[in-house]
């Protein structure tokens, strides 16, 4: 009869299985090296978030940067920890969902010397039915729920860290290259000035401690320009390992830096103080957080009150049947009413909306010191672009002096060292822009691209 019993309750039940996934560390690094920018499975990830209209050739002749951040979402191992995290989390959802089972209680007992004519058998079946009380399963379900949504708010602040940091990298990559390009041309000046000066040296009009202060400067210029080019190379490394590739998986890839040549967009800078509260997923998440701690507490003071457990059951009892009801297992609140959990959790919620008011005032502290380094930036790229407008015009009269034999070639060189100096401030000048706008990207947690098209 057991076994009978046994297999009715059993038979509906899609029992889970323990499945084995070996981790094959050999496999896996051979995976990543074959990663590339030209994988099918990139193709049809990129055409799934552009809702399959994706308007370009596979793969792009130019890599953008927002080309560049779908494809760190793709591959980034930073955002698969995230996502395995969310999926722990949302499981976690299933779990608070699950009504408690019954448990089966079979009594056998034999007697060994029963009465004339009774069965030597006590054999019983009973069920302990609980049913929780107060709504205890809503508020569990609530806090998981909560959690689960925080997790996923952690994922989206991770992918905006990732493209942040790609953006970072890209813009060095862009500042490095752009830099190398103008400081070859002074090491070229340099050069002609150093070859300019040995000839008036020779010719006894200027003495060697001109040449060598020449010299010098050609010397730093040149290490200038090893150092650019070498901090170009770090970036493209940077960037690679952002995007989840190996270091020569971008080797002959045209990346699309032209975002960083306009430095001065435009900001609606009266949505972004309300945007900075709506729009960060770390504020979002400390919400969220708070909203667990709430239903966290709730559960706490419905455990005050008892869960009910029904227990119907039938025992053949040496040739009688008694049927039979208990009403079992009420906790009795004698010596406590579980003050000790519901003080815990209630210090547990004052310190999430704690958190939260941290949450806020960083992301207020972070957006007002982006919007005051902008606003520096833009004061000094204006003055930088005064003094370029300067030397040009300084440079176009040297060159007619030139021209009409009023000047030499050393002085026409010198004005060109000089105005090519203007110019390299005047990237810096941008380049502090470009990072300011950065840090209210991150301020913001937004791409401001997407602000002005509003």
């Amino acid at each position: 009869m057991l076994p009978l019993v046994l297999c009715m309750l059993l038979s509906g039940c899609a029992v889970q299985r323990y499945v084995a996934m070996p981790f094959d560390a050999g496999t896996s690094a051979k995976a990543l090296a074959a990663r590339s920018l030209d994988a099918e499975d990139l193709r049809k990830y990129i055409q799934a978030g552009h809702q399959g209209s994706l308007p370009l050739e596979w793969p792009p002749r130019q890599w953008t940067l927002d080309l560049l951040t779908q494809v760190a979402f793709h591959f980034n191992p930073d955002l698969e920890a995230a996502r395995a995290k969310l999926a722990a989390a949302e499981a976690a959802v299933t779990t608070a969902r699950q009504v408690p089972n019954p448990t089966l209680q079979v009594p056998l007992q034999y007697a060994l010397i029963p009465k004339d004519g009774e069965s030597s058998w006590t054999l019983g079946l009973a069920l302990d039915v609980p049913i929780e009380t107060q709504g205890k399963r809503g508020f569990r379900v609530a806090v998981a729920s909560h959690q689960a949504t925080a997790a996923r708010l952690q994922l989206a602040s991770i992918g905006w860290d990732v493209r942040s940091r790609l953006r970072q990298q890209l813009l060095v990559l862009w500042a490095s290259t752009e830099k190398a390009r103008l400081l070859q041309q002074q090491v070229e000046l340099d050069q002609s000035l150093v070859a300019l000066l040995q000839r008036r040296l020779r010719e006894g009009y200027i003495s060697a401690r001109e040449v060598n202060q020449q010299q010098l400067a050609l010397i730093q210029s040149s290490t200038d320009l090893l150092n650019a080019r070498k901090e170009a190379r770090g970036a493209r490394i940077e960037v690679a390992g952002l995007l989840g590739l190996n270091s020569h998986a971008l080797d002959g890839i045209e990346l699309d830096l032209g975002e960083f040549v306009q430095p001065d967009p435009p900001l609606p800078a009266a949505e972004l103080k309300t945007l900075v509260l709506q729009n960060r997923a770390d504020v979002r998440a400390a919400l969220e957080g708070y909203e667990a701690s709430q239903s966290a507490l709730q559960l706490e003071v419905a455990k005050q009150y008892p869960d009910i457990h029904l227990g119907p059951g039938y025992t053949f009892d040496q040739g009688v049947r008694k049927p039979g009801f208990d009403f079992t297992g009420i906790e009795l609140p004698l010596f406590n009413r579980n003050e000790g959990p519901i003080a815990e959790a209630s210090a547990r919620r004052q310190e999430a909306a704690a958190g939260v008011r941290q949450a806020q005032t960083k992301a207020w502290t972070e957006l007002d010191g982006a919007m005051t380094a902008y606003r520096i930036a833009r004061d000094a790229l204006r003055e930088a672009d005064q003094q370029f407008l300067v030397q040009q015009e300084q440079l176009a009269a040297t060159r007619r002096a030139f021209k009409l034999g009023e000047d030499d070639r050393v002085s026409l060189e010198a004005n060109r060292k000089t105005e090519l100096s203007a110019r390299l401030a005047l990237f810096d000048a941008s380049l502090q822009v470009q990072q300011a706008l950065g840090r209210i990207e991150d301020a913001i947690q937004r791409p401001l691209a997407s602000e002005s098209k509003k």
